[in-house]
């Protein structure tokens, strides 16, 4: 015998009391045979996938609570039930398994050390989490979240940034400084006219789970009581146990983002509130010494010629009379000299830099600043 389900019983019908029960029922249960059932496009393997036969993945969300949500947002008006059932129809495309960043590869590490060689503290973090990681199958790296204390300039979010390029994972930078609002990173409830998911949500719709978080000037940030304190949303988020169900204000599905990687810096870390201070392993920051600053240089030199369409005009050696031109200036600004070196270089017609093409303006910056721990005397800069 054949009978017809429908939404809503019609008091004609020879249905059962329950049948739009059922049906619902057999909705939710169809739908969730779509999300565990359906063939995602392959995860990007790298090299450490490969060799853990691909293993590396982990549940972002759970299925069920997936359907709920979009049964609810579908219940919504206007254009705010586009926005939210599509964000939640993307997260059923990419799936609710996501690839995690396995421990770098040890020349990777070691270039790390190399390049930022003032940073070796946080290096030694690092390889005490990979040697970690290697007791663990698949060898999958969780990192404590971070706070690089110390001037500006020393290349503490550039060292982020490497770090997530080794992790293959994506950087989403937070500048704390000018933050206003802290739903602007954990969403604001679509009931209100502003409301929209955040940056940790965003964060998380990719196909890898692992993003470095970098907070800029987190000792800037403004904090206070309630919504005046931009920092709130770090005392769920830090902690691995509360952040494995985090809650994106517009979305309201529960994800776990205990895999992301936080990175903080402050130039002091004393106005940063205690019980943040509690939740980051501390690593005190300072400029390169003159002998660690060649390694530094020749670093951002080549980050500078690989995306530089003039590179091809240009012999890329760097001599030592250059060098020693670098060497006193804080980090942050060899980019621009270096470029305004080339600059001069090509006005000159020649292919190779020389000392002289260094700015001026460079070369003495030790005459108006420390650098580090330090105060240089230009005396012995030898300068020419």
């Amino acid at each position: 015998m054949f009978t017809e389900l429908h939404p809503t019983r019609r008091r004609s019908a020879p249905a059962s009391r329950d049948t739009a029960g059922q049906l619902t029922e057999i909705r939710r249960l169809l739908a969730l045979w779509e999300i565990t059932s359906t063939t995602y496009m392959p995860l990007a393997v790298n090299s450490h996938l490969a060799k853990c036969g691909g293993d590396a993945l982990c549940h972002l969300f759970d299925p069920a609570d997936l359907i709920a949500r979009i049964e609810w947002a579908k219940r919504l008006a206007g254009d705010t039930r586009e926005v939210v059932l599509a964000q939640l129809r993307r997260a059923q495309i990419l799936g609710p398994q996501r690839r995690v960043s396995l421990k770098p590869e040890s020349e990777d590490i070691d270039k790390l050390a190399r390049d930022f060689p003032h940073l070796v503290s946080v290096v030694n973090v690092l390889r005490r989490r990979i040697a970690l990681a290697e007791r663990s199958s698949p060898p999958a790296l969780r990192l404590p979240p971070l706070l690089l204390s110390g001037p500006p300039g020393t290349g503490k979010t550039a060292f982020a940034q490497r770090l997530a390029t080794a992790l293959q994972s994506r950087v989403v930078q937070i500048d704390m400084a000018n933050l206003e609002t802290p739903f602007s990173i954990v969403g604001l409830d679509v009931g209100y006219a502003t409301g929209r998911p955040g940056a940790v949500w965003d964060a998380m719709q990719h196909r890898s789970m692992t993003p470095v978080f970098v907070l800029d000037e987190l000792d800037k940030a403004r904090q206070g009581v309630g919504e005046r304190d931009v920092t709130s949303f770090l005392y769920g988020l830090l902690e691995p146990i509360t952040a494995k169900r985090f809650i994106d204000g517009a979305i309201g599905l529960p994800i776990d983002v205990s895999r992301a990687i936080w990175i903080a810096t402050c130039n002091d870390d004393s106005p940063i509130h205690p019980a943040i201070l509690s939740r980051f392993e501390r690593v005190k920051v300072d400029y390169p010494t003159p002998s660690q600053m060649p390694a530094v240089i020749r670093s951002i030199h080549s980050e500078l010629v690989q995306g530089a369409d003039w590179r091809d005009g240009f012999d890329h050696e760097l001599d030592d009379a250059v060098l020693g031109a670098l060497i006193w200036i804080p980090p942050r600004a060899v980019w621009q000299a270096l470029e305004e070196a080339y600059a001069t270089c090509a006005m000159a017609g020649r292919r190779s830099l020389l000392r002289s093409d260094i700015p001026t303006a460079s070369r003495h910056a030790s005459a108006a600043r420390p650098i580090g721990f330090h105060q240089f005397d230009d005396n012995k800069a030898h300068q020419p």
